[in-house]
Order: C-alpha cells, then structure tokens, then sequence
C-alpha cells in the first residue's frame, strides 16, 4: 500500500528532487562510466568483487545498512537498505553488475570498457544492459539524501552477479530475505516503458538406439523387406522430434496470447543438435538442445508438460521411436539458464505510481508493455512480489556492438524512480 500524500512541502521536495537530478547530470554520467570501467564480462563471470566493492562504498556513503556475500565462490551480491522512519511501504531496485561475454570486441569502434560520448548517447559494454540503471539508483538516493528527504518506507537496492547466465544472484537476494512490497528491475524500457516479461526453460531431448549398426545394415532399415528394427538417430531427432516442436510453436502463435507481450513470444527453439560422428555407422544417438519461452500467466510445470506430451505423440507415430521414445530432461547441466516469467498489474498503486511519475518527470506518457526477452524480475513475481522492469537502456542496444544508450533516459530515469520513491514511500 502507497504511502502518498500532498501538499506545499511534498511538492517543493519533489520539485528539489528534479532539480538535484538535472543539475547533477554529469553526476550520472560519471558514475555510469565508472561502472562500465569494471570488466565483467559473464560469462566467464567470477569477475565481479571490484566493481561490487565500488558499489558497496558508493552505498556506505549513502548512510544503506550493508549486506555482502559470496553467491557463488568469489562472486559477491551486494545489498543496501536506506532505512525509513517506518509505516511506510518497502521498494526494492534490482539490478546486475555482469554484462554480456566479450564478443565482437574487435568490431567496436571505441574501447568497450571505456565509455565515451557520442552525441546524446553513452557508448561502452553495459550501458544500456544495464550499469546505467545502478547510477540511476544511485543518484536518486542521493537526490533524497541531498535534499534532506527522509521516507516511511525503506529502499532496497540490490547489485546482483550472475545474471547474465542465468546464476542465482537475484534469487539468493530474495532468499536471504531483501524483499519488499514491490521491485524495480532496471532492464532496458527507455525510461518510459513498464515492462512485463517471459519465462524461460530449457531442455534436453535425447533419442537413442539399443544397438549401434554399420552403415552396410541401413538398407536393411529402410528398404521394403528389410526386416531390421534399426535406425539413424540424427534423422529420427530432425525429421520427426523437431518437426513436431516447429508446428507445436506454430500452434502457440495463433493461440497463445497476453495483453502486455508481444505476440508470438511463447517460442520453442532448438539451438543445438549433436550426433555421430563415424561416417561409417549409423548414428545411435542424437541430442538436441531447446530453449522454450512462455507468457506469465502459464504456468511453467504445465508448458513443460505440454512439450513433452507432443514428443511423446509424435514418436507414438513411429513404429522405431515408438519402441524407443525419446528422453526429454529439464533444465540440463549444459544449460542450466532459468528464468521465471514476470507480470504486474497495470492498476496496481506501485505501477500507477510509477507511471504518473514518469508523467511528471519527463512529461511524457509512459508506455505499458511486455518483451519476449528475459530478465530477473521473474524471481520477485514467483516470490509474490510486483514485479516491473524499468531501466534507462535500449534493448536493441544490449549486447551490441557500440552498446550505448540515450543519456537523455538515464536522467529522465533517475527523475522519475526519485519521484517515485518519495511518493510510493511516503515522506517522513
């Protein structure tokens, strides 16, 4: 519940909060470039306590209560809490510090890890994805604490490792008990969108045969009169298995639907097949790798479920494959990404809130909607906390050659999340 209220001393807080930001653009800027400084590039990860010590430091200066542990060997979360004078509501900022691996480096026409302007825009690895969103927090409570504005409700901000490779930097934050009433994850919206996203699950479906057959035996499986009960497994996998899940995403399309996501986002892909490797035998096994993505409304065990029983149909209609069904496994050691779908509601007082916020800061409207990308902010929802992504980035610009963003919507951002603060928490 919304702590707000009004009148001549809100409104000049509010209008010092704005004042501060504006004025303290280069602030911003600074501390983004900071940020982009530390290589954390994830994966390879474990390269994460430098810049989480950095982070720890600017929050110790912002008087947050300190949390600080190792997620993973060496990988630290950092969490601080700025403490309210009670009665008021708990927000909690999400966002990660890793950033995409080091590809294409040799294509970017800067030092990645070197931020630089380009016009309106800041370019380096991790602007837009997202080191921009943590200087946006950052200088929002420094705003607060500049302008002497005391809140009700506490402030959550968690620096999380690993989510670049789906690692449990945002979940092990929620099970040590940093929650709140709501969470603001800082993925890319170009701060004025109020995202909602997909989930992910990954799985392995595996064929495999009893026996394994030289190459002179395949006539004796196809050929009318054979008589042999063998089989290539590579062509059971792509010409029955992933036909099916082609035609089961097709079905999903027309379909499947939510009132904030982009059509078409509930996807089947196989990213990766594997078999034989003698040209002289026929293959006796064949894996394939798929990633599945599914709207927050469904409910993860049932889309599982509904893959698999079109496997399952699909080879009962084989005469070999129904003798030798294949093994569908969720969430393989190879890829163990996971990602939980999120959703808010639109007439909730947070996003309502927030929206208006957006509205008085920008003067703009804000924009509600959905991607078919993935973020953390699925960890809050499956806790049973609202959950909206809202960041300064552009998705087109994650994970980019020359990423960068609009530095026009990282101040914005950070106007709007100060804004939103002082009236989601409540003066004190």
């Amino acid at each position: 519940m919304s702590a707000v209220s009004s009148g001549p001393e809100v409104a000049a807080a509010e209008r010092g909060l704005l004042d501060y930001v504006d004025g303290g653009r280069e602030r911003l800027i600074d501390l983004t470039r900071t940020l982009i400084g530390f290589r954390t590039p994830n994966p390879p990860g474990g390269n994460e306590a430098e810049a989480q010590a950095w982070v720890a430091a600017q929050m110790e200066a912002l008087g947050m209560e300190l949390d600080i542990w190792d997620v993973l060997p060496g990988r630290p979360n950092v969490v601080g809490r700025l403490r309210g004078t009670g009665g008021g509501p708990t927000v909690v900022l999400n966002g990660h510090i890793d950033v995409c691996s080091d590809v294409l480096l040799d294509q970017w026409t800067t030092d990645a890890y070197e931020a630089t302007i380009d016009g309106a825009d800041l370019v380096g690895r991790g602007a837009s994805d997202m080191k921009s969103a943590t200087a946006s927090f950052l200088v929002a409570l420094e705003a607060l604490k500049a302008c002497r504005v005391r809140l009700r409700g506490d402030v959550v901000v968690q620096s999380v490792m690993g989510e670049e490779a789906g690692e449990p930097g945002t979940k092990s934050a929620i099970d040590r008990g940093h929650v709140g009433d709501v969470a603001i994850v800082g993925e890319s919206s170009l701060g004025r969108a109020l995202v909602a996203c997909v989930g992910v699950a990954n799985c392995r479906i595996t064929v495999q045969s009893a026996e394994t057959l030289h190459l002179a035996a395949r006539k004796l499986t196809l050929n009318a009169g054979g008589g042999l009960e063998g089989a290539n497994c590579v062509e059971k996998l792509a010409l029955k298995i992933v036909p099916t899940l082609a035609e089961l995403e097709r079905e999903w399309a027309v379909f499947k639907a939510h009132p904030l996501i982009p059509p078409g986002s509930a996807n089947i892909n196989v990213f990766r097949i594997e078999g034989g490797a003698n040209a002289f035998i026929l293959p006796d096994r064949c894996v394939a790798y798929a990633t599945v993505t599914y709207y927050p409304h469904e409910r993860r065990e049932d889309v599982k479920r509904e893959v698999e029983e079109r496997v399952i149909a699909a080879a009962a209609l084989d005469r070999w494959l129904a003798q030798h069904p294949p093994r569908i496994e969720w969430d393989p050691p190879e890829y163990p990404i996971e990602f939980e779908a999120a959703q808010f509601d639109p007439d909730e007082e947070a996003a309502r809130t927030l929206a208006q916020a957006i509205r008085d800061a920008r003067g703009i409207e804000p924009v509600l909607g959905g991607r078919s990308g993935i973020t953390d902010a699925g960890w809050f929802f499956k806790a049973g906390i609202p959950a909206i992504v809202f960041g300064p980035g552009d998705i087109r610009f994650a994970h980019a050659v020359d990423e960068r963003v609009h530095l026009d919507d990282v101040v914005g951002h950070c106007k709007a999340t100060a804004l939103f603060l002082l009236r989601f928490c409540g003066p004190g």
